[in-house]
Formats: C-alpha cells, sequence, structure tokens
C-alpha cells in the first residue's frame, strides 16, 4: 500500500467532507477483530419456531408448505419490538417552536434464509437472488401505502454492526418523513442533473469505471468501487452499471446479477478482514405518488437518481470529534482498500 499524505476529500454525493487519514496508514491485519459474544442457544428465526415471531407478512415457500410453518426459503415478519407501527395517520402538529408527527411507519424483519449459520458470503447465488426478491417485492408493496415517503432496507451483520440476533435477517423501515441522508443525495443528483443533463451516480460510475483505481469487482451488468470520499476503511458501494433510478423495478435477472457481485464482495470482506461485522443499506428511489403537488420534481427522479447499494465493514469507532465535527476520519485510503480487496481470490 503506498504512501498518501492526509487529505480532505469531498462527498459529492452526500455533499460533505471526509478527511482520509493516510499517515494514520491503517493496512487490514491492523483492525483489531470485533469478538462476538456467544449467541443464545435458542433462536425464533429457525424453522420450527415460527410460532414465536409475529405472524408472516411474505414468504418465498416451498409448494405445498404452511403459513407460518416450517418450509420457507425467506420469511418477512412485523418487528415485535417495532420503531414506527402501522396504525394511524401521520398527523403533524407543533409544540411551540417544535414540530412532531405521530410514529407511523413500518417495521419489518425479512428472515434471509432457514440455515442458522449461512453468511451471505457462502450463500449460493439463487439463494441470496430470493432475499434480493423479497427486497423488491415488500418494496412495491409498502410504496402502495400513500402515508409513506420512503422505504429503507438494510442489514446488519454481527453485534457491532447492530445485530441482535445471530441468524441471518435484513430489516425494512418505511417512514412518513425522507430521511435527511437520502434528502441529500437527492438534492445532489437533481443539482447535477439540472446543470449537467446527466445523472450523477452515472457519472462517478464512468469515472470509476475508466480509472480502475477505486474497482473492486465488475460485470457486464453491476459494478462494486471504493468511494473516492470512503467514510470508513473498506467501504464499497455497488450499483447497476447502466441507469436506474427505482430498485422496485429491477428484473430477476437483475437480481441475480446483484447477488453475484454481492456475495463477491462479502467473499472478499471474509477473506481479507476476517470476516468482520458490516452494514449495508439499500438507497433506492422515494415514493414518487405521495407527492402530487410537486410532480414536475419528482417526475425528474427517473432522470436524475440511480439506486445502488452502500456497504461498510465495522472496523473503526466514531468518537466525538466525527459527533462533534461531522467529519468522518477514515485511515485507509480507497485507493489502497480496493487494491487489497481485487487482489483477494473468492
Amino acid at each position: 500500500m503506498g504512501e498518501r499524505n492526509s487529505e480532505y476529500r469531498y462527498d459529492i454525493l452526500q455533499q460533505r467532507w471526509v478527511i482520509i487519514a493516510s499517515e494514520r496508514g491503517k493496512r487490514p491485519q491492523e483492525f483489531a477483530a470485533i469478538r462476538e459474544n456467544p449467541e443464545s442457544h435458542f433462536c425464533p428465526f429457525c424453522p420450527g419456531n415460527e410460532d414465536k415471531t409475529p405472524p408472516e407478512i411474505a414468504a418465498i415457500r416451498e409448494h405445498g408448505s404452511r403459513l407460518n410453518g416450517p418450509g420457507w426459503q425467506v420469511r418477512v415478519v412485523p418487528n415485535k419490538f417495532p420503531a414506527l407501527r402501522v396504525e394511524g395517520m401521520p398527523e403533524r402538529d407543533a409544540e411551540g417552536i417544535y414540530d412532531h408527527l405521530n410514529g407511523v411507519g413500518a417495521h419489518e424483519v425479512v428472515i434471509e434464509t432457514p440455515n442458522h449459520k449461512a453468511p451471505l458470503s457462502r450463500r449460493d447465488i439463487d439463494d441470496i437472488a430470493l432475499m434480493l426478491r423479497i427486497y423488491r417485492d415488500r418494496l412495491n408493496d409498502l410504496m402502495r401505502d400513500m402515508r409513506l415517503k420512503y422505504v429503507l432496507i438494510f442489514k446488519n451483520w454481527g453485534m457491532a454492526a447492530g445485530a441482535s440476533l445471530t441468524h441471518p435477517h435484513s430489516q425494512i423501515i418505511a417512514t412518513a418523513v425522507t430521511p435527511q441522508t437520502v434528502a441529500l443525495e437527492l438534492e445532489a443528483c437533481r443539482q447535477h442533473h439540472q446543470v449537467k443533463e446527466r445523472c450523477l451516480i452515472c457519472d462517478i460510475i464512468k469515472q470509476e469505471i475508466a480509472s480502475r483505481e477505486r474497482l473492486v469487482s465488475i460485470d457486464d451488468r453491476f459494478v462494486a468501487f471504493c468511494p473516492y470520499a470512503s467514510r470508513f476503511p473498506f467501504e464499497v458501494m455497488i450499483a447497476p452499471r447502466f441507469h436506474h433510478h427505482d430498485y422496485s423495478r429491477t428484473t430477476d435477472q437483475d437480481l441475480r446479477g446483484l447477488a453475484s457481485v454481492l456475495r463477491d464482495v462479502l467473499a472478499r470482506y471474509r477473506e481479507a478482514l476476517d470476516d468482520p461485522p458490516f452494514n449495508y443499506i439499500l438507497r433506492t428511489s422515494p415514493n414518487v405518488n405521495v407527492h402530487p403537488r410537486r410532480a414536475h420534481y419528482w417526475e425528474s427522479i427517473e432522470f436524475d437518481f440511480h439506486w445502488h447499494i452502500e456497504l461498510f465493514p465495522r472496523l473503526t469507532r466514531i468518537a466525538g470529534f466525527e459527533w462533534g465535527s461531522g467529519f468522518y476520519i477514515n485511515p485507509t485510503p480507497p485507493e489502497d482498500a480496493a487494491k487489497y480487496l481485487r487482489s483477494i481470490a473468492t
């Protein structure tokens, strides 16, 4: 890994500065492994324990298997301890200068596989594609709810990444307001398209493929690369190579291609970083159906935005400087991270 001076880099999607602290020079083997606490013997997500979760919302099942019983391949249930609840209306009110809404939304758990010990990095492509398909199906269903403005799909793997259970699962939270990080990306993409009449993320992808310096994995449909202003060591973005704004419109063929690239990146994490805890976040377009008064703006989302996955291992901790300044400090330049990940045989 080459020597570089520390520098500020501007994240054009989130419109913020990141410090690439190259002089700290952390290499993969220098990140201390985060050890997980031993898990309990009982798992409510394993087959045979379906009655220990709320009734399923959706599932991909073997033909003839019973609802809320074994025989499923992927299963979606309401979160037992939801951050938001489906009931009610998001009525805005005020307490003096402060605004608040009722806590309306949806909070679901995607139980990705019946196999308790099947991390994504070791799972069959077809199994991962089923998980990605149910993401798409749930997104389509939740977008029909006119109370919901955004649907966030994410995965926490490992206790250090926020997972409370070991069994492979993801979460879906639909909100009655557009999250700030999403709004910032949407605005950055809109401004770029207004000036250049091109998609910002398409331009980023084109440059990353041309330079190849930060590429991790690529095929005819998808590309994975370490962002120029990576917030975290070994952060990776995965995106379709050709413009596509809405994950809910992906084809089964696209999902299988995405499954292959996602597994490839996670397999590289496993070998390079000793199977670290990680998070990924799916960024897709907001629910355009709930903004009829701003139709002219939301119609442009099809041209402005480009769905993608942000993926990062949990190798560093956010501390006082980060919270106080809003800067992220990344001790591993993305060029070095990508070069190392590319060198891993998967």
